[in-house]
């Protein structure tokens, strides 16, 4: 019956996450939700299987869970175009550096205002990741640190709700809100002078939500130093995906598949460098996951600039499926007693640290002038990565800064894993009273 169950449990893994992606395109009520937080809701279920005195191997699962997550940091990292960085203006670069400043000063504090009554080590850390570019950064810290099970669940499920809520606001009044705090910027600028059809623009852009890195840094002009006096909607480029699983060519197309299917193995590469490192300084395989951590993320960023492999369509959706299946393989294997106790305090944790980053950057903004718009747009980039910068842009009427946006979200997703990681480190040589 055992093995049975395994056998289930893998194949849901590996499976579910399709019919849930499919679900909610198809569902408004679970497109808002989320695929990753319908992933979570159903590994819960699968969690209670247990309770009826049959169940599967959690810990192979929470195994699995880890071996995904470390294969889905290359893929997503392989299509980052790093060069694009020097196309960025001072004030965006200026922007998403204080983003990252803003999150690491919460962080710390938060950690140390806890300390007496509440071990926050690993997710500060945690925070860190996530709001310098999204939740694959809080995952991967979270395994890293060896944060239990119910722990990452708890936090991914904050996440969801703080940021859903959070996220209405981005799109409804921040806009205007960021606008009065920090005013506007209006410069005459050639890379600004750009003539857009109004009419097509808005097309486009009703129908598209996220893009992969990449394909925006390649296909978009930059012109984020200067804000038109009357705002107009620029296009998106047409390679623009409906959504962060769309992989942009048919399973028929062989030649696709089979350079993704290579880049994929590369991935698995990448994991095994890391563990061969750990076998031959430690003596073990996965107790230390800083030599996998390191390795799949500084080969992911070595790696994308070789254009072969940046190049290859579907990559960023392939990864970004994995941390579906790891957060399905992950919620299966929590200890639902540690997840309810954890929830709440989490919840608390995650509310206060999202909503603090989010005002020590509109201070520093204010401090370094930064204009409104920019300031917005760089913290949605640290806050929630590349997906969300399209539909804040569209709100704000600033289309010209959706390429740098994706820039800085993506900037966010290379180096935020090792900086939540450092932090976490050092946070736990901190002696608990």
């Amino acid at each position: 019956m055992s093995i049975f169950l395994n056998v289930v449990a893998f194949l849901a893994i590996a499976l579910l996450p399709a019919l849930i992606i499919w679900l909610t395109r198809k569902n408004k009520v679970l497109g808002a939700v989320g695929a990753i937080a319908c992933c979570y809701l159903v590994g819960f279920a699968f969690s209670t299987i247990g309770f009826s005195g049959v169940d599967y191997d959690k810990g192979l699962t929470t195994t699995v869970a880890y071996v995904l997550v470390a294969l889905s940091i290359p893929l997503i990292l392989f299509s980052i175009d790093l060069r694009s960085l020097k196309k960025l203006t001072r004030e965006t670069s200026v922007g998403f550096s204080l983003a990252i400043v803003a999150v690491v000063l919460v962080a710390v504090a938060m950690f140390f205002i806890t300390l007496t009554f509440f071990p926050s080590a690993r997710l500060s850390a945690m925070a860190v990741g996530l709001y310098t570019g999204g939740t694959p950064n809080l995952n991967a810290i979270g395994a890293a640190l060896h944060a239990d099970q119910a722990t990452i669940a708890a936090a991914n499920v904050s996440d969801t709700l703080v940021g859903g809520i959070y996220f209405l606001f981005l799109i409804s009044l921040a806009p205007k809100v960021y606008e009065a705090l920090l005013g506007r910027r209006v410069r005459n600028s050639p890379r600004a002078d750009v003539s857009f059809q109004t009419e097509k623009s808005e097309e486009i852009m009703e129908g598209a939500e996220v893009a992969e890195p990449v394909e925006i840094a390649k296909n978009t002009e930059i012109a984020e130093s200067a804000e038109p006096a009357e705002p107009v909607q620029a296009p998106l480029p047409a390679a623009v995906k409906r959504d962060d699983y769309t992989f942009g060519f048919s399973v028929k197309d062989w030649r696709r598949v089979a350079r993704l299917a290579g880049v994929f193995l590369l991935a698995v590469g990448c994991l095994g460098v890391g563990a061969l490192l750990e076998f031959l300084i430690e003596g073990t395989v996965g107790e230390n996951l800083l030599y996998i951590l390191l390795s799949v993320s500084l080969l992911g960023v070595v790696f994308s600039f070789v254009r072969s492999v940046r190049e290859t369509e579907g990559q960023y959706a392939l990864g970004m499926y994995l941390i579906l299946m790891f957060s399905l393989a992950l919620s299966m294997s929590i200890d639902w007693r540690a997840f309810l106790s954890d929830i709440l305090p989490i919840l608390g944790f995650f509310a206060c640290a999202q909503l603090c980053t989010i005002v020590v950057h509109l201070i520093l903004c204010r401090i370094f002038r930064v204009s409104g718009a920019t300031a917005l747009i760089t913290s949605t980039a640290g806050v929630y990565g590349p997906p969300f910068i399209a539909p804040v842009a569209k709100a704000a009427k600033r289309a010209d800064l959706i390429a740098p946006g994706v820039i800085c979200g993506a900037l966010g997703l290379a180096v935020g894993t090792l900086l939540g990681y450092g932090v976490g480190e050092l946070l736990l040589l901190v002696p608990v009273p």
